[in-house]
């Protein structure tokens, strides 16, 4: 017999083993899988990199310094933000608390800002990051607020007005919302906020008393210096990059980042949250013990992230590959008749609803999903 909480959890579908990966050798009726976002362009660079710097001290078979960072590796990773954030304030290594990948710090931020016997809620755009859903939700009870904004420009000043609708419509419930949460870089549309939007965004939080959340985990996977329409394409600003004097109280703050996107290392399973709020900062590291990443993974990561020159270096020839993938991929959908987002640093295809889903009239994803799946895609 299991808890209710425990049933309903084992209905969670998740990968686990051998996934029937596509390979065009050894395994050429495998799935070719659209469905988690990874870097294999720059495998082989982090590959030869952990394999020349993985000798490693007696300290790593210890517990360390404890569940949330070693102090090397948060040096490391300000040094790294300082250079490539621009922050108005300089990010001191206190501010970051590391864990187990990004994916339970989502959970944390949930866990940090909501009660959910109170009618405590998290306000999101639409589309967003599809796993939101579970890692907000699946072990905190929260639930979540979606804002449509219709045919505003999601990122433009003019988005703010639906946020601040959505905010009241879910008073009116009695719902009550504690923090917002955006992709920025966004994900999966792929495009930047403009610093006057995000300013905007900061006002309205500011306004209402909420934590703003700004999911950065992709911010230098972009390639608009090298070779693009700039009017396809709107900068990164993170929002640490702005000043928040006269704005919004800093301990409001909030910023996500790792090393699974812009670097391609997934597998070292390491992300971090960087806040100003030390309250916020000692309560995430309490939970986040029980999602502490590997001495090895931080190891590496913190002799990666110290050599600037080399993670220059890296960063350069990533974009520009990514560039590249962007021009094959758009000349052969062009070639095939397939309509797709131009603007942005990703592909969201607009026509593969109507194709595959066979004039379904709901084109779900789960319609869309089952359709892909028969073709040997996920």
């Amino acid at each position: 017999m299991l808890s209710a909480r425990a049933a309903k959890w084992a209905q969670v579908s998740f990968n686990h083993g051998h996934q029937n990966t596509y390979h065009p050798v050894n395994n050429p009726k495998g799935i070719v899988s659209f469905s988690n976002a990874e870097n294999w362009l720059v495998h082989e660079d982090l590959t030869h990199f952990i394999n020349e710097h993985n000798q490693f001290g007696e300290e790593c078979c210890a517990y360390g310094e404890g569940y949330t960072g070693t102090r090397r590796l948060r040096t490391a990773m300000a040094k790294h933000l300082n250079t490539h954030f621009k922050p108005v304030q300089e990010i001191d290594p206190e501010e970051i608390t590391f864990a187990a990948g990004v994916t339970p710090l989502n959970e944390a931020c949930a866990l940090l800002t909501c009660d959910p016997e109170k009618q405590e809620s998290i306000l999101l755009g639409k589309p967003i990051y599809g796993a939101f859903a579970k890692d907000l939700t699946l072990r905190t009870g929260v639930n979540l607020e979606f804002v449509d904004v219709g045919d505003t420009d999601q990122f433009s000043p003019d988005c703010v007005a639906a946020y601040e609708t959505g905010f009241e419509a879910a008073k009116a419930r009695g719902i009550n919302i504690r923090a917002l949460i955006i992709c920025n870089p966004h994900n999966p549309l792929g495009e930047c906020y403009p610093r006057e939007t995000l300013v905007e965004l900061m006002r309205l939080c500011a306004s209402k008393g909420i934590h703003l959340i700004s999911d950065e985990i992709y911010a230098l996977s972009l390639y608009s210096i090298y070779e693009r329409s700039s009017d396809k394409f709107t900068e990164f600003t993170s929002v640490r990059a702005i000043d928040p004097n006269g704005i919004i109280d800093p301990s409001q703050v909030h910023v996500l980042y790792g090393m699974s996107k812009d670097f391609g290392a997934c597998g070292m399973r390491l992300g971090c949250v960087i806040s100003q709020n030390s309250e916020f900062t000692e309560a995430t590291r309490a939970i986040c013990r029980f999602s502490s990443p590997s001495q090895y993974a931080m190891d590496l990561a913190a002799k990666f992230l110290e050599d600037q020159e080399y993670v220059a270096k890296f960063l350069e020839k990533s974009q520009k590959l990514l560039l590249h993938s962007r021009v094959v991929a758009e000349s052969l959908l062009t070639h095939e008749g397939i309509l797709f987002h131009e603007k942005g640093y990703v592909f969201y295809q607009l026509t593969w609803y109507s194709s595959l889903c066979n004039g379904a009239t709901d084109p779900s994803h789960n319609v869309l999903g089952t359709q892909a799946f028969s073709y040997g895609s996920t």
